[in-house]
């Protein structure tokens, strides 16, 4: 799955970046970069940001 394709799952279930944050343990603007392809995750936070979205 996509960067592109995780963005628009999260926006269609109403997830904030805040949550995904609080659950992660890392800053809303990270992810907010990230989502836009402007950094990169580490890998381990990318499974996290994927699995809170995939099962919220």
């Amino acid at each position: 799955m996509t960067q592109t394709e995780l963005f628009l799952m999260r926006r269609q279930k109403g997830i904030k970046l805040n949550q995904i944050a609080k659950s992660i343990g890392c800053s809303i603007a990270l992810l907010s970069k990230y989502e836009h392809n402007k950094v990169a995750m580490d890998a381990s936070k990318v499974n996290q940001y994927k699995d809170y979205i995939l099962n919220n």
